[in-house]
C-alpha cells in the first residue's frame, strides 16, 4: 500500500534524518516521566510536518490509539504540534473542546494529560504527550517535567518506515467477525458524526491508524470504545 497522501515527504525525511533509536529514546524519557508522575500510563512522541501530525513511537498500542483518535477529531498532541503550546487537560471528564478524544480516553483509563512543545531535530515542531490515569496529574509536575522535554531525545530514526512500520496492519481486514464488527462500528460512527460515505469514513481511520503506527482494529476499538 502507497502512503497516505501528505506522507511522502515525511518518508524522506526519515530517510535523511541519520542515526539513532526512536523507540529506545522514548522509553528512556517515559521511565523518567513516571518517576515525576506516577500514575503515568503512556507516553507518545508525535511530529508535525506538511500541516499532519504523525507519532513517531508510543509506549504502547493503547497510547498509539489514543493519538489516533486526535487525528481523526482533533486533540492536545495535534495542536501542541502544530501550534508549538503546551496543553493541559486536567480532568477529561471536564473537557469540552475535545469531547470525542475526551470520552475515548476516559473510557481507555486516562484522566488526565499533558502535551509539551519539542523540537525534533531534522524535522520540525513536534510534542511528548503523557497519558495519566489520575485526575490533575500533573499539578506541581509541570516544571520537573519541562526539564526532562527540554533536556530533549536523540529521534534521529534510521528506518524511513517507523511511523508507518504497521501500514500493513492498518490497510488489511480484520481477521475475524469481532473484529471486523467493531471497525464496521466505527466506520458508522464517522459516517453519523461527520456526514462522511462508508468509503471516505473508511479511510479517515486507515489514515489515522496509519499515522499514529497502530492498526486498524485497536483505532476502531479506541474510537467505538469512547462513543
Amino acid at each position: 500500500m502507497e502512503p497516505v497522501p501528505g506522507t511522502t515527504e515525511l518518508l524522506r525525511s526519515l530517510r535523511e534524518s541519520g542515526a539513532g533509536d526512536v523507540e529506545g529514546a522514548l522509553r528512556e524519557l517515559a521511565g523518567r516521566v513516571a518517576d515525576v508522575v506516577p500514575s503515568c500510563v503512556g507516553v507518545s512522541l508525535s511530529v508535525a510536518h506538511g500541516g499532519l501530525t504523525f507519532t513517531l513511537a508510543s509506549t504502547s498500542d493503547d497510547t498509539a490509539g489514543l493519538d489516533a483518535v486526535q487525528y481523526l477529531a482533533g486533540g492536545p498532541c495535534v495542536e501542541t504540534a502544530l501550534e508549538d503550546v503546551e496543553i493541559e487537560l486536567g480532568d477529561l471528564l471536564d473537557e469540552e473542546r475535545w469531547q470525542r478524544f475526551a470520552v475515548a480516553a476516559a473510557a481507555s483509563g486516562v484522566r488526565s494529560t499533558l502535551s509539551l512543545p519539542l523540537s525534533v531535530p531534522g524535522m520540525g515542531p513536534g510534542s511528548v504527550n503523557v497519558y495519566a490515569a489520575d485526575e490533575h496529574a500533573f499539578v506541581g509536575t509541570r516544571d520537573a517535567l519541562r526539564e526532562i522535554v527540554g533536556e530533549g531525545v536523540d529521534v534521529a530514526v534510521t528506518n524511513a518506515d517507523l511511523p508507518f512500520r504497521t501500514r500493513t496492519a492498518a490497510a488489511a481486514g480484520p481477521q475475524n467477525l469481532r473484529a471486523l464488527d467493531v471497525v464496521e462500528q466505527a466506520v458508522g460512527y464517522l459516517m453519523a458524526s461527520e456526514q462522511l460515505d462508508a468509503d471516505r469514513a473508511r479511510a479517515r481511520l486507515t489514515e489515522a491508524a496509519e499515522r499514529a503506527g497502530t492498526d486498524l482494529v485497536t483505532v476502531a476499538r479506541t474510537l467505538v470504545g469512547g462513543g
